[in-house]
């Protein structure tokens, strides 16, 4: 093929060094903007960075940065959706020294600081977003969830999601947190609170699972037993969890229908909110587990402890009629219960866990169970008068070696039990029971022996308070030491159990809001022990009236004390 000559003609073009530079410049910012439109913010974002400083005319260098600041927020955005939450906010440090990027910006820093766990962080942007943002309502969900959820803050979480809810009224999620909030912080305060916003939330979401269970509980705890039921029933319909199940379990027998009750309080083992609850190895298989619907007349069943102390002293209670119902039983508790078990002649064998390999039994039974076996009422609890007992001589020696022989009155006290008392409200601050250690002709011996916040080294001088924990080995040695004492005073733990298994005279402190199991707790017993006195918060934790009240108690028994003395001319 020939060419023609002339298409071969070298011939320079002229250009000059500043149209050489406008040209590339808007070679760059054409690819930055192909990248960009097209899926490559990596590449775009790097090729406007090199080329804005480039840009002479102010005018497209506004329009140019403009579009790197849109395109920097819509990558980072896109990580932060990709879950790449430190390379979000890589790049929402590069947008912070872009000028004009929107105030938004902190709000999102915010949110990535809360994703990669660092709350106080998050709370700092999204704080600082609070107060130069015109349209920052949405912020205060997100920092009621996060003060709720990674500070444990309630307090302030309702006092941001009250805020959210002025403009989201139609919000379900935020009525239903406020009206949960409400009811965890301020226990029987603020009903009204706590009804309107549940209530709000069932009307905008009546079938959420989780705001009917929550209306459920607030009902229930007011005693408006026709509202809770409804809520109840409903919730059966909604694909209830196990620990759904068990809390309307707990619901039941607080208002005395046991029957029912104790049945729903069996979903206990799979409940979905267990966190480090360990039960023991033999609940982890099904095998030899009694269903209480085989004939036991000639079967040997093995009764076995599930938690708390506390817990396996109350339904000790029930291995008497049991018994009845089988060929033989065998209880198992734990290490610490077992001298006092056996000392307390129930009529069957007691063991701990390890000892479960040799033993000989036909079925199992967890021990909290023993209700719906024996067809427990309200009216038939078992010998609520106590059932526990410590031989004459253990009690001696132990009051010879750490009672102090003369003529006060001694009162034995417990006032916090394990953590689980503490996330319901059962503990009473040691302070309240000061004026008990400054009454004259009184001693008062601490059975505290977990002293979690160290209360006990902050006593008034002048107070006067024996601690005992150190003589305790196991829970018989705590018996023989409430069998010396003239009364207890405790809230509901382990130790009031065990006054009350012992048939020992006590004043129970109780909290407005109670535990399940006291669905007695006004009167002159709480019905599961006839010895055991309640004195209960008329608001939650206003634990002065019922302190007063035990004062007023004590000074009759000093009172007659000292009547009797005179009476016996012994003063």
């Amino acid at each position: 093929m020939q060419v023609s000559k002339r298409l071969i003609v070298k011939k320079e073009v002229p250009i000059d060094v500043n149209q050489e530079a406008d040209f590339l410049t808007s070679m760059d910012i054409a690819m930055a903007d192909y990248y960009c439109k097209n899926g490559r913010l990596q590449d775009g974002l790097k090729k406007y960075k090199e080329v804005i400083p480039n840009i002479p005319s102010p005018r497209e260098k506004k329009s140019v940065q403009e579009r790197y600041l849109n395109f920097s927020l819509l990558y980072a955005q896109q990580l932060a959706k990709e879950s790449k939450y430190i390379e979000a906010l890589e790049q929402y440090r590069e947008i912070l020294t872009i000028h004009g990027f929107p105030v938004s910006v902190f709000k999102h820093i915010g949110l990535c600081m809360k994703c990669i766990g660092n709350a106080d962080m998050a709370i700092k942007f999204l704080k600082y977003f609070e107060e130069i943002s015109p349209d920052k309502e949405d912020v205060y969900i997100y920092l009621g969830d996060i003060v709720y959820t990674d500070i444990k803050d309630n307090l302030k979480a309702i006092e941001y999601y009250e805020k959210a809810v002025l403009k989201y009224p139609n919000n379900f999620t935020i009525c239903n947190m406020l009206g949960h909030l409400y009811s965890t912080c301020y226990q029987d305060k603020f009903k009204e609170k706590q009804i309107d916003y549940l209530t709000r939330a069932f009307k905008l979401a009546p079938n959420n699972r989780i705001v009917v269970k929550n209306l459920a509980y607030v009902y229930g705890k007011f005693d408006e037993e026709t509202k809770a039921d409804e809520m109840y029933a409903k919730l059966m319909y909604l694909n209830p969890t196990h620990s759904d199940l068990h809390a309307y379990g707990a619901y039941l027998v607080k208002h005395k229908r046991f029957a029912e009750g104790f049945k729903f309080l069996q979903h206990r083992f799979q409940k979905e909110d267990l966190g480090n609850v360990a039960f023991p190895e033999i609940f982890k298989t099904k095998k030899k587990r009694w269903n209480m619907k085989v004939d036991i007349t000639n079967k040997v069943i093995l009764v076995h402890f599930e938690q708390g102390f506390g817990d396996s002293i109350m339904f000790a209670r029930f291995i008497g009629e049991i018994k009845k119902r089988c060929k033989d039983v065998m209880l198992v508790v734990q290490p610490q219960l077992v001298d006092l078990m056996k000392d307390s002649k129930l009529g069957v064998e007691v063991y701990t866990e390890k000892d479960i390999p040799t033993l000989k039994y036909d079925y199992w039974i967890p021990m909290m169970d023993l209700p719906i076996v024996c067809e427990t009422t309200p009216d038939n609890i078992p010998k609520p008068e106590g059932f526990l007992k410590v031989p004459k001589a253990k009690i001696n020696a132990y009051k010879k070696a750490n009672i102090n022989d003369n003529d006060k009155i001694k009162i034995g006290i417990a006032y916090e039990g394990t953590m689980a008392s503490k996330e319901t409200n059962r503990d009473i601050p040691l302070e309240y029971l000061y004026p008990l250690m400054m009454l004259p002709d009184v001693e008062v011996y601490s059975f505290q022996v977990d002293d979690l916040s160290r209360q006990m080294d902050r006593i008034p001088r002048e107070a006067n308070l024996i601690r005992l924990s150190r003589t305790f080995h196991n829970w018989e040695d705590t018996a023989c030491a409430m069998n010396c004492m003239d009364l207890m005073v405790t809230t509901d733990n382990g130790v009031m159990n065990l006054a009350g298994a012992l048939g020992i005279k006590t004043f129970g402190i109780f909290n407005r809001i109670t535990e399940w199991r006291w669905f007695k707790t006004q009167g002159e017993d709480i019905a599961w022990y006839k010895s055991i006195k309640p004195f209960q918060c008329p608001t939650s934790d206003d634990w002065n009236t019922p302190v007063n009240k035990i004062l007023e108690e004590i000074e009759k028994m000093r009172c007659k004390r000292i009547a009797d003395k005179i009476k016996n001319k012994e003063i």
